[in-house]
């Protein structure tokens, strides 16, 4: 979820010829997307937004009301409508790249996932709060992400059986969903939960790869 696709997404909005006020309204979104994902929510203020966006805070609040309104708008119509989707695209095509070495498959894509969310970290945690907060929410999310991460995932290890490079004991479904408890385990808490422990992000990679291989592997 590179916060830097902000900046093309917003050049489009501009080039469509909206109305003013409708263009107005994107130029304060982006603006306010790019400062919480460089800053923080509690740390970009209003009247910093509206001076990234060229106008006035009585301008933003005549178009969002309030600050919070603001968040949520941001969420629905950035992070849910644009970058959420440009990233997991990002990870589908990662997905189907897979290569002989499935070892170095897991770690690139699990290191390209890290430096993904570590682009806008702001962000991630606004999308996981409202994904729980938001049953609608969370459903046009998932629908996107079932079809970039999980099809693509259940594809891959059913291949991976049939070819037996992985273990057939367990069902690809099964085995989707253990890679990604295993990976989103480790994103989550190194960005979210916990992102001022002592991480060593090279050995974390190197372990979530290790164990996720030596269960995952077909007998000899």
């Amino acid at each position: 979820m590179n916060i830097s696709k902000v900046t093309a997404i917003q050049s489009k909005s501009r080039a469509r010829g909206r109305p003013r006020s409708e263009a107005r309204s994107a130029e304060i979104l982006w603006a306010a997307a790019q400062l919480f994902a460089e800053r923080g929510v509690e740390r970009a203020s209003t009247r910093e937004i509206a001076a990234r966006a060229g106008t006035t805070e009585r301008t933003l609040f005549k178009h969002f009301g309030s600050k919070e309104a603001l968040v949520r708008a941001v969420v629905e119509e950035a992070v849910l409508m644009h970058l959420a989707p440009l990233s997991l695209e990002g990870l589908r095509r990662a997905i189907g790249a897979s290569a002989a070495d499935l070892a170095g498959w897991h770690r690139s894509l699990l290191a390209s996932r890290l430096q993904a969310w570590q682009g806008a970290p702001e962000l991630v945690r606004l999308l996981m709060a409202e994904v729980l907060r938001d049953a609608s929410a969370r459903e046009r999310f998932a629908a996107h992400w079932r079809s970039a991460a999980w099809k693509p995932l259940v594809s891959l290890f059913t291949s991976l059986q049939a070819d037996r490079r992985l273990r057939s004991d367990i069902a690809p479904e099964r085995m989707a969903r253990l890679f990604l408890s295993l990976n989103l385990g480790y994103l989550s808490a190194r960005l979210v939960l916990a992102p001022a422990a002592d991480w060593d992000d090279e050995a974390e990679l190197d372990a979530i790869v290790a164990l996720f291989r030596s269960g995952s592997a077909a007998a000899p």
